[in-house]
């Protein structure tokens, strides 16, 4: 028989006749078990990568939380007698300075121990007036918040007096200081000894001035808000789906 004249036969079908859908592999498997199978894959690699980036936003946002926060540009300096005007404020030959980074109860404002009610405003004032009492106070200024109040990070005998007051209860963290609180709630100290208003609710419900928290808009402020927000959402997310 000369080669030209060969046929051949194809097994499973006919010529001219598609093979029937059924009998066609993709990979040595048939091709209508591929397409949910590849779904399955392809559902559970992406809640692996959703746990994955989730875990690395996690440790983000508690580095960033861990991370000391910039001091912004020093605008100035003050050195000399100081007197405490209230618990977060003071005074150095006449000019006004606010404490940065905590925040004091008001005077006026009382505080809760059990049964008993305190005036914590007019304590947390005596607290600032005995750290700088016969003290040197140097002040480092970082311009002013919106009243016009000049922001500033004070030292008295070489201790933070912001520190001093957050770590003995008599201050909260204001934008800065966060350790601090945590350990002064932890014991039980001034303010966490009972129970009390944080100082910006206060003015909020008597009518206060408001203002908004120190270092609000610093950049590490807001990374470690906008990773802690995106934690959140994934976890929902993963969670939910």
């Amino acid at each position: 028989m000369k080669p030209q004249n060969r046929r051949f036969r194809i097994v499973g079908g006919s010529a001219g006749r598609p093979t029937p859908s059924g009998r066609r592999f993709a990979f040595g498997r048939p091709e209508n078990d591929g397409p949910p199978r590849r779904r399955a894959q392809q559902g559970r690699a992406g809640m692996i990568s959703g746990w994955v980036f989730l875990f690395l936003l996690s440790i983000g946002a508690y580095v960033a939380a861990k991370l000391p926060p910039p001091e912004p540009p020093v605008t100035g300096q003050l050195r000399g007698s100081a007197s405490a005007s209230d618990g977060d404020s003071l005074r150095i030959n006449g000019r006004r300075i606010r404490l940065e980074g905590i925040d004091a109860p008001e005077i006026g404002q009382t505080c809760g121990r059990g049964e008993a009610v305190w005036d914590c405003g007019a304590e947390a004032r005596l607290r600032l007036k005995r750290l700088i009492e016969g003290a040197t106070t140097a002040c480092r200024l970082h311009g002013r918040d919106r009243y016009g109040r000049e922001l500033g990070v004070c030292e008295a005998d070489g201790r933070d007096i912001g520190r001093e007051m957050v770590l003995s209860g008599h201050a909260v963290s204001y934008g800065l200081y966060r350790d601090e609180e945590e350990a002064a709630r932890g014991e039980k100290a001034g303010l966490w000894e009972g129970d009390f208003i944080r100082p910006q609710e206060w003015r909020r419900s008597n009518g206060k001035a408001d203002e908004s928290p120190h270092l609000a808009g610093d950049w590490l402020e807001l990374i470690t808000r906008w990773l802690e927000e995106q934690v959140s959402a994934i976890a929902a997310r993963i969670l939910g789906g």
